[in-house]
């Protein structure tokens, strides 16, 4: 049975490499990407209300096609509701977290592409305690929402080495075909 590709979202825990994984996604099935705190954010950090941020994701997720980065709990079963196939990148603890202080390293000070205008890089302890506890608090709700969503494909990655030999094959055979190779 073919895999319908047309709605990707990409999630998984901070510094799991959400944005660089969609990005060559969105190389590979020659498409954009939507990257959520971009889109979701106001400029200088300013969180819109809930109903703004709703409103926003909403017009986001209703498109035929799409590939988003980006978790915002508070918003995931709508995305799931309209995704076809979820890549979760499901990495342990020791990893997200050296790829986030190594980001904050190289970012320190600046603007990312994939965030709204003025939300330079940082790094706080909230942030810090969310990727330390993530596997512990986070996960176990992101395992529920997806398993309340059967229609999704869900392709779990629980290493980088795993991802890039997915996206390395993707982009030889395509994105369809690397899948159905990849499940074998």
């Amino acid at each position: 049975m073919p895999t319908d590709l047309s709605r990707i979202a990409v999630i998984g825990c901070p510094g799991s490499g959400k944005t660089v994984f969609s990005d060559k996604l969105g190389q590979i099935t020659n498409r954009a990407v939507v990257h959520l705190d971009k889109e979701l954010w106001q400029p200088n950090w300013t969180m819109p209300s809930y109903e703004e941020r709703q409103a926003m994701h909403q017009a986001l997720i209703a498109p035929d096609s799409w590939i988003i980065d980006g978790m915002w709990m508070s918003h995931l079963d709508d995305r799931l509701t309209r995704a076809t196939t979820v890549f979760f990148l499901d990495y342990k603890r020791s990893v997200c977290f050296w790829r986030m202080l190594k980001r904050r390293y190289k970012n320190a000070g600046k603007q990312r592409n994939d965030m709204a205008s003025g939300c330079i890089d940082r790094l706080d302890s909230d942030f810090v305690r969310y990727i330390w506890n993530f596997r512990k608090k986070t996960r176990p709700t992101l395992q529920t929402k997806l398993a309340s969503h059967p229609q999704v494909q869900v392709v779990t990655l629980n290493s980088p080495k795993q991802a890039n030999k997915l996206l390395k094959l993707a982009s030889q055979v395509g994105l369809e075909q690397a899948l159905l190779q990849f499940a074998n």
